[in-house]
């Protein structure tokens, strides 16, 4: 038996995403149910399946194929004598996406719903038959919603073309050219008319990975549907311009410090240290910079994760090796000086160059055979034999993955911690010298003068990385917001590098800055030096070195300017070799 020409005329002009139209469905279905005839019929792409049951069972299911669609359902009918059930399967005749529904937008991320060409639409209703027919002619149409019994079903559609919607999003990526897709897979989906938009309520999706086909299973009874669900994000402009002109204006910075570290007195491994964190620093912002031309070549894109990956914990360590050098010539001062600084520095070499190489190697090696060392974008696979795309949309480690959280995350957490408890020690203990030498309780200029030496730390051993943990949290709002934050920060680590390593410097310094005046802390750490069992100093603030130990140090803390708004641990020369730096 056919379809009549109304129905097929009807569901080859719908719009499943309007809630007039699938009143229009409910409307067909019931008149076709008030005629109280089992009806199954086949036409083209449209089927409809209606039956009348006679059963006293608490529960009806139901086993239906039509066309390539196969239907499991279950109606809860609590031992009702008679009842009738309607499904209909249909697709929109079209050669175009039938439609497009935004589910969540904003200037980072967008989610939309994409019907693709005979994307399939399930309708399956169940009424109680002695009520809905018996008095068919005086009810409304809400009063037979009434009538409408609760069930679940299961239903199984075969794999879905994505053809028209990789043309569709390969022709937004050409015009965008930040458009990344962070997924797209096919999603079981209702259509709720109450809030006029498709939602996965109730609905659990599974997609078989070998065939592409569909299974839905969902706890209510509607109109379903399976759509594409896809979900883009798109780097804002901002963000973009944010990177670019912090990072170039970093790589000149930093190569300007190495040149005017290199030119300067080596002295120990203060200089060295900071020129070998300078040189990491900067090939990680030339490799960063170089992002978007790396993406454009599969081989290139790889190369340029691993490199990126290798600078990236090059230059966490030498942040911890910077840290363990502060916290050596602090809190050791002695045993620091009469160590061998030639071996030392081979030391530091081996954690801030080998150790990121044996790490970076490492996640390569194990990484690659098992397909969790990159991510290729979703649109490859889907759309590679539609449209010709790129294999990656961007040159870094699969997010998510073992292989990140251990080679990227651990090691960046770890040298924040050990660095941050190492500012915490370094600030107490300036002020805690300082309020001993003067005897006095402490003073609102204390806490500031230490709030003041902990920022000055902070930067100094890389803890601006801690911004790089906030961005991809929340939601798209905060997630944009700390985006920002971590590009600008970030971004300009050369410059904060420049500051601290040449125009804070004491030797460097009066080439670029005129200092008119010293903070009084300088006094504490001078005296956790000379002193380090606590005794009383040797050396009076503002007098000269009287260390009675030949090849001692004394450290002050300068301050910037008369304002004092930034501060850096500096090492006084005592002697041609005899120094600390710290």
């Amino acid at each position: 038996m056919s379809l009549s020409n109304s129905l097929v005329d009807q569901v080859a002009n719908l719009n499943p995403a309007s809630a007039d139209d699938l009143e229009e469905i409910e409307s067909f279905l019931q008149r076709k149910v008030s005629g109280g005839k089992n009806i199954s019929a086949n036409y083209g792409s449209s089927q409809l399946h209606i039956e009348l049951v006679k059963q006293n069972h608490s529960e009806y299911n139901s086993n239906l194929k039509l066309g390539s669609t196969h239907i499991d359902f279950t109606l809860q009918t609590n031992e009702i004598s008679r009842l009738v059930t309607a499904v209909l399967v249909f697709r929109i005749n079209t050669t175009e996406t039938a439609q497009t529904q935004l589910i969540e937008a904003s200037s980072l991320a967008t989610t939309r719903y994409i019907a693709t060409v005979n994307t399939p639409y399930i309708g399956i209703v169940g009424w109680d038959a002695d009520r809905l027919l018996g008095s068919s002619r005086r009810r409304t149409t809400t009063d037979k919603h009434n009538h409408s019994l609760p069930g679940n079903a299961s239903f199984f559609v075969p794999s879905i073309s994505p053809e028209s919607v990789c043309k569709k999003i390969g022709a937004e990526k050409k015009i965008t050219g930040t458009l990344m897709i962070n997924r797209m897979e096919p999603l079981c989906l209702f259509f709720d008319k109450v809030k006029r938009n498709y939602s996965d309520r109730g609905c659990v999706t599974s997609t078989d990975n070998l065939t592409g086909n569909v299974t839905c299973k969902c706890n209510h009874l509607t109109l379903f549907t399976v759509l594409l669900a896809v979900e883009s994000i798109k780097i804002p402009k901002g963000v973009t311009v944010a990177s670019y002109t912090t990072k170039s204006a970093s790589i000149i910075f930093l190569f300007a410090t190495i040149i005017i570290l290199y030119k300067s007195k080596h002295n120990r491994d203060r200089v060295p240290v900071q020129i070998n964190l300078s040189l990491a620093l900067l090939l990680f912002h030339v490799i960063n910079i170089s992002h978007d031309l790396a993406v454009l070549n599969e081989v290139t894109c790889v190369m340029h994760t691993a490199a990126n990956h290798y600078l990236l914990l090059c230059s966490e360590m030498w942040f911890l090796v910077e840290g363990i050098r502060l916290f050596m010539a602090t809190s050791f001062p002695f045993k620091f000086h009469n160590q061998n600084s030639s071996n030392r520095l081979k030391i530091f070499r081996l954690i801030g160059w080998v150790v990121p190489a044996f790490i970076a190697g490492l996640s390569m090696a194990v990484g690659f055979p098992l397909g969790i060392y990159m991510k290729s974008q979703p649109l490859f696979k889907q759309c590679n034999e539609f449209i010709p795309i790129l294999k990656y949309d961007r040159c870094w480690l699969a997010p998510g993955t073992p292989i990140f959280y251990t080679t990227v995350v651990s090691p960046l957490a770890l040298v924040l911690l050990i660095n941050f408890m190492i500012v915490l020690k370094t600030t107490h203990v300036m002020l805690r010298k300082v309020i001993r030498n003067r005897g006095e309780h402490p003073v609102t200029d204390d806490a500031l003068r230490a709030a003041r030496c902990f920022i000055c730390l902070f930067f100094m051993l890389g803890g601006t990385w801690v911004f790089a943990f906030f961005t991809g949290i929340g939601n798209n709002i905060s997630n944009e917001v700390f985006m920002y934050i971590h590009n600008l920060v970030n971004g300009s680590q050369g410059m904060f590098v420049f500051l601290l390593y040449c125009v804070m410097d004491g030797d460097l310094r009066p080439e670029f800055f005129s200092c008119k005046g010293k903070a009084d802390v300088g006094a504490e750490l001078q005296e956790n030096v000379a002193n380090p069992e606590g005794g009383e100093s040797s050396n009076p603030v503002g007098g000269e070195s009287s260390n009675p130990v030949e090849g001692e140090s004394s450290i002050e803390l300068q301050c910037e300017s008369s304002n004092e708004k930034s501060c850096q641990i500096l090492s006084e020369e005592e002697g041609k070799d005899s120094n600390l730096d710290v």
